[in-house]
């Protein structure tokens, strides 16, 4: 119960971040507006995310997984083999953000703060670790991590393109999302060009944050 009220209260806050950022004004404006019948003080709102800003976008990252998993069926894909599994769901999980396009450029520019670097990098290996989840990946020990950390790279350098320009669609995504998949070949070994392209995606996203709010 208490994990769906935060998740209702995020999705209304949704409506004030454009204008206020990720801010706890808004999320007390969203508060306010909320149909619950017992309204929180401004002191419980804030230990509802242990204080952290960070966890509230953390609880929107979460929603975008969850709608991630509902647009794919897994039935009907299961003939995809790993990499098309992979992909369909990357797909999947920008086509579950599309109506959030500039809020997510104002959660990348808040987590891209030095002091929110494990929290930004937890949140990225709970949505890669999803997608693995579903691939019915089974693998431990360095492997597991391994795996996590490259696809992690190839779903950031695939938003990173997604949101750099903003008329982009998501169909013009896949064509740079196979060449993303082909450069990586062998999810389970990190290799020197595998590391390359986490790089790569940190300094696109890097860009994207620098472009939008300089």
């Amino acid at each position: 119960m208490k994990n769906k009220y935060k998740t209702n209260l995020v999705t209304k806050m949704l409506n004030y971040v454009p204008n206020l950022g990720w801010t706890w004004e808004a999320l007390y404006k969203a508060a306010l507006n909320s149909k619950e019948k017992k309204r929180s003080s401004e002191e419980e709102l804030r230990a509802l995310f242990d204080d952290k800003i960070s966890n509230i976008i953390g609880v929107f990252n979460d929603k975008l997984d969850e709608e991630m998993c509902e647009r794919f069926n897994a039935d009907n894909n299961k003939n995809f083999g790993v990499t098309g599994t992979v992909k369909a769901l990357i797909l999947c999980r920008l086509r579950s953000s599309q109506d959030y396009k500039s809020i997510i450029k104002d959660s990348l520019f808040f987590m891209g703060k030095p002091r929110n670097a494990y929290d930004a990098l937890n949140q990225l290996m709970k949505t890669s670790n999803k997608i693995w989840e579903i691939t019915g990946d089974t693998s431990s020990g360095r492997t597991f991590y391994s795996k996590r950390l490259i696809l992690g790279g190839v779903y950031s350098s695939t938003l990173a393109y997604w949101l750099a320009t903003e008329t982009r669609s998501i169909d013009e995504c896949e064509d740079f999302l196979d060449k993303r998949l082909d450069n990586v070949r062998t999810f389970g070994k990190i290799s020197k060009q595998s590391l390359e392209v986490f790089e790569k995606t940190k300094q696109e996203l890097h860009s994207i944050i620098k472009k939008k709010y300089r």
